[in-house]
């Protein structure tokens, strides 16, 4: 297995790998890392059976049991294709192959998820639904933006509520 030390937030992976391509591989630890690093910051640990990770070309590709660890949510995929920008940051990611991401008591899966740091735009397609506790949402694709409190699901989107114990449903599934 290869671990990867990023930083990683929220739902919205925003993800950032180390500039020197030599930091990229190293011997994996009999454990994963705890989720703080040595000068304070939450790690994210990217476990895969395979990484092409390419400095000119500006890319990380993650290969066969993709695990994402982030003291935030937890991804786990077939592959993880990371797109850096001139600066070595992360400019897009995309998840493929049996995604599913966990958060607190929020689940999703698809086919495919992708996200654009920039916008903070996650798509999820192929077969996508989300959970919150027992609610679920379902559509061909769901499109959330993480920083806005804001959602789109078409087409043919549905929509189960369950009540809450004591019976209320005064809230509305899918919040903060």
């Amino acid at each position: 297995m290869i671990h990867i030390r990023t930083r990683l937030f929220a739902l919205g992976l925003a993800l950032a790998l180390p500039a020197a391509a030599g930091a990229a591989a190293a011997e994996p630890p009999a454990k994963a890392p705890a989720a703080k690093a040595d000068a304070g910051e939450d790690v994210t640990v990217i476990t895969s059976d395979k990484l092409t990770f390419d400095y000119k070309q500006k890319y990380a590709l993650f290969e066969e049991h993709v695990v994402v660890t982030d003291p935030q949510l937890q991804l786990t995929s077939d592959k993880l294709t990371a797109i850096f920008g001139t600066n070595d940051t992360v400019q897009s990611l995309k998840a493929e192959g049996h995604v599913t991401i966990r958060q607190a008591d929020k689940r999703a899966t698809a086919n495919v998820a992708t996200y654009d740091v920039a916008s903070g735009k996650v798509v999820l397609a192929g077969q996508p639904r989300a959970w919150q506790g027992q609610n679920m949402l379902e559509g061909e694709v769901i499109t959330f933006w993480r920083n806005e409190s804001r959602m789109l699901v078409y087409p043919q989107a549905r929509l189960l509520i369950y009540p809450e114990k004591g019976g209320t449903r005064d809230r509305l599934p899918f919040g903060k």
